[in-house]
C-alpha cells in the first residue's frame, strides 16, 4: 500500500513539475495563399457573421448551438456569443478588439471556465493577384501547470481546425 502511494505521489509531483517547466504562452500560427482581391478577403475577416457563416471550422459541429451577435455590425466592438454541446463547442465569446484597416483584425476569445486568448487574422497583399492570410492564436496560461501542459498540445488539437478554417476561407473567396 505504501509503495502504491509513493508511486502515485511521485507521478503527481512529476506532472506538476512538467507543467511548471512548460511554456507559459501557447501559440499557434497557420497561413494560406488565396487567389482573391484583398477587399474580398478583408470583408470575410472584419465581419464576425462572415467568419461564423462562411469559414469558421467550429460553426457546423453543433447544429443546435445558440449563437448571438452584438455590438458593432462589423469591425471594432463586434461581438459573437456561442453556447452549445460542451464536448463539441462549449460556450464563449469572441470580440474584435483592434483593427488595422485592410491588414489585421485582433479578437479576444473568452472560453467559459477556460480563460481567454487572442486570435489575429492578418492579410498581406502579394501584389500578384494573391494574398497571404495568417491566423494566429496566443493564450497566457499563467502559473497553472495543467493549463501549461494542455498548451503544449495546441498544435495537435487546434492546428487542424485552423487549417480547415483557412481552406474554407480560400474556397469561399476564390468562388
Amino acid at each position: 500500500m505504501i509503495t502504491a502511494l509513493i508511486i502515485i505521489g511521485s507521478l503527481i509531483v512529476l506532472i506538476v513539475l512538467f507543467g511548471f517547466l512548460s511554456p507559459r504562452y501557447a501559440r499557434l500560427h497557420r497561413s494560406i495563399e488565396i487567389k482573391a482581391s484583398p477587399e474580398v478577403i478583408w470583408e470575410q475577416m472584419i465581419d464576425l457573421k462572415n467568419f461564423v457563416g462562411n469559414w469558421s471550422p467550429w460553426s457546423k459541429l453543433d447544429p443546435n448551438m445558440k449563437q448571438e451577435f452584438s455590438g458593432s455590425e462589423k469591425g471594432l466592438g463586434a461581438r459573437y456569443f456561442w453556447s452549445g454541446d460542451p464536448k463539441k463547442v462549449g460556450e464563449g465569446t469572441m470580440e474584435i478588439i483592434e483593427v488595422k484597416e485592410g491588414k489585421k483584425v485582433d479578437t479576444k476569445i473568452a472560453f467559459k471556465g477556460r480563460g481567454t486568448a487572442i486570435a489575429c487574422f492578418i492579410l498581406e497583399d502579394n501584389g500578384s493577384g494573391t494574398c497571404k492570410v495568417t491566423w494566429d492564436f496566443e493564450s497566457d496560461n499563467g502559473m497553472n501547470p495543467i493549463a501549461r501542459i494542455f498548451g503544449r498540445m495546441m498544435e495537435k488539437f487546434i492546428g487542424p481546425d485552423y487549417e480547415k478554417g483557412l481552406r474554407s476561407l480560400k474556397d469561399h473567396c476564390e468562388k
